[in-house]
């Protein structure tokens, strides 16, 4: 193979309150999805992409994405590994439902051996890659991983530290749901945990921003920090200079077994609003976001 393999994967997600009756957990207040959804799979002859492990394509059924997705609805979710996800701030017995509470399915790669091709330089490790960052309204023709969020103005009902600054009571700011997300990925060979915003200093757990705004608005019953936080990669494996090779290990999602004529490989993909960042306030309801995934079939 001489040519890399790339796909992306496109969700394009509309997030409008459904119920706003009482203060949730970080003020992250059941928020309702599945507006609309579609899954592309981009340039690249040789990886496809499957949602059962059958059926293979370029381009995946937006009808059968609809169906596993139709119940999803965005709410207080919080994780230290990346697989197991709970309800409520230091609460391990709240099982987050998944689907419902967070998004998740398994996605199968396959690598189609092209003729003549010696087995030692088949690209047989799937990784995510290349992030950009892009604006909500420019994200057409644009390749690479990306969230982006339209982003929703807030005017603060009490004065809070937002870490960079003190928000006064009264003022307006723009915030964005795409600063809260997570990606991660799970396989029987690699796991990880993705920060999009790559902005580790506001980051899992900080005392700031909806931390700090959640113990303003509730004196009597103030959060503590979490103990135990989870392994986080705030930066995406990259090509090292030949074509094909990656720098590290950072975003590998599993390695491929050859089956006659073919590479296979199976994960777990988890996309969720994290509790405990500091940007998980409530502004972010009703906001838009815009998802796309781009993997690359490559050597470490």
């Amino acid at each position: 193979m001489k040519k890399i393999r790339i796909l992306t994967l496109t969700l394009i997600i509309t997030l409008f309150t459904f119920s706003v009756g009482a203060v949730a957990w970080l003020q992250i207040s059941n928020i309702n999805i599945v507006e609309g959804i579609n899954l592309n799979a981009g340039s690249g002859d040789l990886l496809d992409i499957s949602l059962d492990g059958i059926n293979y394509a370029k381009r995946l059924d937006e009808t059968l994405i609809k169906e596993k997705l139709r119940r999803l609805r965005f709410s207080d979710v919080t994780t230290t590994d990346g697989i197991n996800f709970f309800q409520g701030p230091n609460n391990e017995t709240r099982i987050a439902r998944p689907n419902i509470d967070y998004l998740t399915f398994d996605i199968w790669f396959r690598v189609t051996l092209e003729d003549n091709t010696n087995e030692n330089e088949v690209f047989d490790k799937i990784f995510l890659t290349n992030r950009k960052e892009v604006k909500y309204d420019e994200t057409n023709n644009v390749k690479g991983t990306y969230v982006t969020s339209e982003g929703k103005s807030w005017k603060a009902d009490l004065e809070f530290n937002d870490g960079n600054k003190i928000i006064k009571k009264g003022e307006t700011n723009n915030y964005y749901a795409k600063d809260a997300i997570r990606i991660g990925f799970a396989s029987d060979e690699n796991q990880f945990i993705y920060d999009i915003s790559e902005n580790e200093e506001r980051g899992f757990g900080m005392e700031f921003g909806a931390f700090d705004y959640y113990n303003q608005k509730n004196p009597l019953n103030k959060l503590k920090v979490p103990e135990k936080k989870p392994e986080t990669i705030y930066e995406l494996s990259k090509e090292s200079g030949a074509v094909g090779f990656m720098n590290n290990d950072n975003s590998l999602i599993v390695s491929l077994k050859k089956e006659d004529k073919h590479y296979y490989g199976k994960a777990k993909l988890n996309i969720w609003l994290e509790g405990w960042d500091p940007d998980s306030i409530e502004a972010i309801l009703n906001d838009h976001i815009l998802i796309q995934l781009e993997f690359i079939a490559a050597k470490l």
